[in-house]
Formats: structure tokens, C-alpha cells, sequence
């Protein structure tokens, strides 16, 4: 009867552990997009560069990310159109600023992937036919991809006790090497050595600033007691690192 009892047991044991085991394979990113064109090189290497107040282009062999702050005086109808062309459009969480709602984004393509902070105080809903949003709620991930080219946006959360997305954390890069840089929102209450310690391996914050965007060297997770730098014109060259 105990040895039974013990293989029913071992058989329990078993049983859960296949069901973990399959549970946490059908963990996955929320959203999925494949893209058609040129992605993939033999240099693993990317640039990010102002491209506007408020606006940050990211590019990665072939792979162009937008990043717009809902604050900024660029998300606005008037300026929407003109946007860089880009494969995915972000557009950081807004805070009490001039937040126009999803207005601007009426102006865009047909199908433009555009991820939002979920939910988004929309106001006027983009038009039938108009960019494809992504509504994202914290630990939500979007995953893009173009040829060999490798994107994941996963939602990140505020202080702790809060519920909403207070950034977003980019990693892009190929099969062998990537990248991994936080998008920040305007306001956001974080400082530099929170950062740093609340995103281990992330090599670069991307921050809003009064003269433009910031930079912060994360240092893949180790603080350090410096200010951000001011992302320049001329960009910022960044090299993706073996994981």
C-alpha cells in the first residue's frame, strides 16, 4: 500500500511538472509582427539621434524604432506629418502635460505599427483605415521582427505600488547579439541610480530633458553617480552585445 501510495505520489509530481512545464511554454509576448524588407547585416551596429523636440529615431540594421514623447511639442496635428518614416512608432506614456489624446496619430499610414500606453485618454480615435495600435499594460511585450532583425518592447512599470506603464524597455538587436535601451516618459520619478538598479541589464536609459533627450549610461545594471549626457545631432553609436 506505501509503495502505492509513494508512486501515485511520484506520478502527482510528474503530472504538475509537465503542466508547469507546458504553462510556461505558452508564456509569449502579447502582440507579434512580422515586417517584410531588408533586415539583418554583418555589423551589429545601431544609432540613435534626435530627430526632433522630442522625438528620438533608433535604427538597427534596417530596423527603425520612432520614439515620441505624448508630451512633447512635436505630438501635435500640425507636426505629425512631418514625422520620420519609421517600421514602429512609440509613443512614451503620458503624464499632466499637453497630452493631445490619439488625435495626432490620425495623420500616419495605413498600418503603421504604434505602441500605446494602455489605457490611453484617446479622445478622438484614429481614423478606419489608419496606423495599427498596440495597447500595452505593465510586463506586456511586442515583439517585431524584420528578416534577421530582432525587436522586443516590453511595458514597464512605475515606483513601486503603481499600475501604469512608466517606460519601455527596447532590446533589438540579431540571433547573436543585442542591444537593450529604457525609453523613459516625461516626468518619469525615477532617478539614475534607481534605474540602474531596478533594470540590470539594460545598457542605456533614453530620458526626456528641458534641452532635448538624455542619455544614461546604465552600465548593464551598475550604478553610477553621474548626470545623463545630451543626446547630440549627430547621434548616438551603439554596438550590440553578446548575451
Amino acid at each position: 500500500m506505501r509503495n502505492n501510495c509513494g508512486w501515485r505520489a511520484v506520478g502527482v509530481v510528474l503530472l504538475m511538472a509537465l503542466g508547469c512545464r507546458w504553462g510556461v511554454a505558452q508564456v509569449g509576448p502579447r502582440y507579434v509582427i512580422e515586417l517584410n524588407g531588408n533586415g539583418g547585416g554583418s555589423v551589429a551596429q545601431g544609432r540613435m539621434q534626435p530627430v526632433g523636440k522630442g522625438m528620438v529615431l533608433i535604427s538597427f540594421q534596417g530596423l527603425t524604432v520612432l520614439t515620441v514623447d505624448a508630451d512633447a511639442e512635436a505630438y501635435s496635428q500640425d507636426i505629425v506629418s512631418n514625422w520620420p518614416a519609421a517600421d514602429l512608432l512609440l509613443v512614451t506614456p503620458a503624464t499632466a502635460g499637453r497630452y493631445d489624446g490619439l488625435a495626432p496619430l490620425q495623420a500616419l499610414r495605413d498600418g503603421l505599427p504604434v505602441v500605446v500606453a494602455e489605457p490611453s485618454d484617446s479622445g478622438v480615435p484614429p481614423r478606419a483605415g489608419g496606423p495599427k495600435l498596440y495597447p500595452m499594460q505593465p510586463w506586456n511585450a511586442l515583439e517585431l521582427r524584420k528578416q534577421k532583425t530582432r525587436l522586443r518592447v516590453t511595458a514597464m512599470p512605475g515606483t513601486s505600488g503603481t499600475t501604469a506603464v512608466a517606460g519601455y524597455l527596447l532590446e533589438i538587436g540579431d540571433n547573436r547579439a543585442s542591444y537593450r535601451v529604457y525609453v523613459s516618459r516625461s516626468g518619469a520619478a525615477d532617478g539614475a541610480l534607481q534605474l540602474a538598479q531596478r533594470l540590470p541589464g539594460a545598457d542605456v536609459a533614453l530620458l526626456p530633458g528641458r534641452d532635448g533627450p538624455h542619455l544614461l549610461a546604465l552600465n548593464r545594471g551598475a550604478p553610477r553617480a553621474w548626470v545623463p549626457a545630451t543626446l547630440k545631432e549627430t547621434g548616438y553609436a551603439f554596438t550590440a552585445i553578446k548575451r
